[in-house]
């Protein structure tokens, strides 16, 4: 049996967001940013999307005062790049 571990990695390549994380960052001003997707994308764990080949998703915990934050953020690894396409909080 196979098991699919989170990969951790260093991706320098280009970032690009698509329209929804763009919207995404407009509500969540306080600590989203197009500089903190990028760093999310470039140092976070990519989980594999069962099914779904060259998609990941990354999970980012995040405290805004005393809450505990988690984030869902899906990407898609191309070949020249990684699209970011869904963000959404949990």
């Amino acid at each position: 049996m196979f098991r699919f571990q989170p990969r951790r990695r260093i991706y320098t390549g280009p970032i690009i967001l698509d329209s929804q994380p763009n919207n995404w960052i407009k509500k969540h001003r306080s600590f989203a940013s197009k500089e903190w997707f990028q760093s999310q994308v470039r140092y976070g764990k990519w989980t594999k999307i069962h099914g779904k080949p060259n998609h990941y998703k990354i999970f980012a915990d995040i405290t805004e005062g005393r809450k505990q934050i988690r984030i869902l953020i899906k990407i898609e690894h191309c070949e020249t790049h990684v699209l970011v396409y869904h963000a959404h909080v949990l």
